[in-house]
């Protein structure tokens, strides 16, 4: 099971997400770091972890009000990790023209994505090993933009994206974001029985050590974590046993 760490990014620091309510974020508080700074909370939290991966929202580009490519460069410079961007890509050609370096993955979200023709030839300049689809969901269904996924069953969306040739996955329960109140299990076990040759990373409510366990029995390839960690529910020592015991 990979643990995936989450910087949310907005005006230069990472702030708190709580259910994808953006005006409402806040500085991180953390125990890793008293810092906000993106550098420093990534180090603290691979310190914490031992990670080789990070998921950055860029939550300035997301909403329209400027991006942080600079900052990410940096990033991509500084941390040994693959860094998986959510910076509403709308093209694989303008995402390298941005930002092209082999450490950087590009994430086309349901929540920002307009144009439904990127759906039909997802691999347009971009290798498919460098994207992933983020199926955001709110109650029960597609946040989405496009009238092709706008609303619908995630498990419908995932029908309609595999059969055009997406195959890399992140499942992501925003009104859990940030809360700790646990994660669908219902709707994950669904969406591995249903497509069990695809790769799925969950996104969304994890608070426990145990429950990176079950994800990790139900056959998830990773999880995205942020709030467990900077608060202290899921520790260091906690994956150091979870590895021990795999």
């Amino acid at each position: 099971m990979r643990i995936i760490p989450v910087l949310d990014l907005m005006n230069g620091e990472v702030v708190q997400a709580v259910r994808g309510e953006r005006d409402t974020y806040q500085p991180i508080k953390s125990i890793l770091t008293p810092e906000t700074n993106p550098l420093a909370v990534a180090q603290a939290l691979q310190a914490e972890t031992g990670c080789r991966e990070f998921y950055i929202a860029d939550l300035d580009a997301l909403q329209g009000k400027g991006d942080h490519r600079d900052l990410i460069r940096q990033l991509a410079a500084e941390l040994k990790a693959d860094l998986w961007i959510d910076a509403g890509v709308t093209h694989p050609a303008s995402a390298l023209r941005s930002l092209n370096t082999g450490s950087i993955h590009f994430i086309v979200c349901s929540e920002t994505l307009q144009d439904p023709e990127f759906l039909i030839d997802p691999r347009d300049g971009l290798p498919s090993e460098r994207l992933l689809f983020s199926i955001d969901i709110v109650k029960g269904r597609v946040l989405a933009i496009s009238s092709v996924l706008k609303d619908l069953d995630p498990l419908a969306a995932m029908d309609f994206l595999s059969r055009r040739g997406w195959s890399r996955f992140i499942l992501l329960t925003l009104d859990r974001v940030g809360t700790g109140a646990g994660f669908d299990g219902s709707f994950l076990k669904a969406a591995r029985r249903r497509f069990p040759e695809l790769s799925f990373i969950a996104g969304g409510g994890v608070r426990k050590p145990n429950d990176i366990n079950m994800l990790s029995a139900i056959g998830l390839n990773g999880v995205l974590v942020a709030t467990a960690l900077h608060r202290g529910w899921i520790t260091r020592q906690d994956l150091e046993a979870m590895r021990l015991n795999q």
